[in-house]
């Protein structure tokens, strides 16, 4: 997919803190960072176009706007860099006047990232709805997907002229179906956790619940063996309830972390494969699968790589 970036690049691009002094009160946000970064004005605009601008906590998008001293600015300069995704490469699998699923490749931001709101999928989203016709388009993403990994995303969609819907879809009973491969071996056929998980604020991500946490949410993964792969294992997981932050969490807890995770750089192997659900607006039932990766296939698959297959994992009738 054109304009693919490094998802590493983009969550741990080191920001540039300052705050804005007597002499820059009134200055435009591009004339300030060009001061600061010494970059010259179009640069500057560059970063703040491409989200890679805060004054407090807020993101700014607009080279413009001036600025008053004391407010606190943070910069991150590597989002000028980043590509946009093209509307036209995107791989939709289903789409109407609600939402749309899109098939993500590895290594591209579902949705903004604290360094940048460019090359996402939901950027690119946007700009193809509003090709298509349709008045200042929104989208709203219902279930996250790290960059790093790949496979089915699904977002709401309506223009300005339309009333929001999203918590329709955040509140709707959907089967999420996905692949991963774990680092390391396990006994049997299957594995559970059910270990709650928090959502930690500011955007600061998630992990294990603690004695003491006030909101834990509750969580349950099972991991249902496909294959054994040498030192690791091909399962699948479903979930209903659970937030999917909950399989990295609760597989690094067993001992047995998924592929990738937590490697600067590296392919996170978790693919979203299927999503089921019930059109809340029509009624229509949806049902859609992901493209598999080459390490998602399991031995017995066409060009599969070898390894043990397991019983009763039905594997060989994936499509």
């Amino acid at each position: 997919m054109a304009g693919a970036q490094e998802p590493m690049n983009q969550s741990s691009a080191s920001p540039v803190r300052f705050r804005v002094v007597g002499v820059e009160d009134g200055m435009m946000l591009r004339q300030l960072l060009g001061k600061r970064l010494k970059l010259p004005p179009a640069a500057a605009a560059e970063i703040v176009r491409a989200g890679g601008a805060y004054v407090g906590p807020v993101r700014i998008c607009v080279p413009t706007l001036r600025v008053t001293e004391g407010e606190r600015v943070t910069v991150y300069p590597e989002a000028a860099k980043i590509a946009a995704v093209e509307p036209g490469a995107l791989h939709l699998l289903h789409s109407d006047d609600n939402c749309v699923i899109v098939d993500k490749p590895h290594g591209v931001p579902a949705a903004a990232t604290k360094a940048a709101n460019r090359g996402t999928l939901a950027q690119a989203l946007v700009s193809r709805l509003a090709q298509d016709g349709v008045l200042r388009p929104y989208v709203g993403l219902v279930h996250e997907l790290p960059p790093a990994a790949s496979g089915l995303v699904l977002y709401t969609i309506r223009s300005q002229v339309t009333g929001s819907f999203f918590k329709e879809f955040a509140a709707l009973p959907i089967d999420r179906g996905y692949r991963v491969r774990l680092r390391g071996n396990f006994a049997g056929d299957a594995l559970v956790c059910e270990v709650p998980v928090v959502c930690l604020p500011a955007g600061g991500g998630w992990r294990l619940a603690r004695d003491g946490d006030r909101e834990p949410i509750a969580a349950r993964t099972e991991f249902r063996k496909l294959a054994e792969l040498g030192e690791e294992t091909l399962v699948a997981v479903v979930l209903a309830d659970s937030p999917s932050q909950a399989i990295r969490l609760h597989a690094s807890s067993l001992g047995l972390p998924v592929v990738g995770d937590g490697e600067a750089g590296a392919t996170l192997c978790l693919l979203a494969e299927t999503l089921a659900f019930t059109q809340p607006r029509t009624g229509a039932a949806v049902s859609v699968r992901a493209t598999l990766p080459a390490w998602a296939e399991s031995p017995g698959m066409p060009g599969g790589p070898p390894g043990r297959v397991c019983a009763g994992s039905g594997d060989h009738d994936a499509a």
